[in-house]
């Protein structure tokens, strides 16, 4: 859910990078972008991408994870 928060957050950045700043010159592009990565950086370090995926996708589907813990080899 963490990389599907963040890709919508890219995503998201990204169209309002494109209607902002559409006649800007290359230097400013490439500034904003290095905005947009830092951002979604400090975002990974938190759960707020977690919590952004679950409110548009919904809950997380669990029912393909394996079920029980794994044991050690021995």
């Amino acid at each position: 859910m963490q990389i599907r928060g963040l890709a919508m957050m890219l995503v998201i950045a990204l169209v309002v990078l494109l209607l902002a700043l559409r006649r800007q010159t290359r230097g400013i592009w490439l500034f904003a972008l290095a905005l947009i990565a830092v951002g979604l950086g400090y975002l990974a370090t938190t759960p707020a991408p977690k919590e952004f995926a679950t409110a548009i996708f919904g809950q997380a589907d669990t029912s393909r994870l394996p079920a029980g813990t794994a044991k050690p080899a021995q």
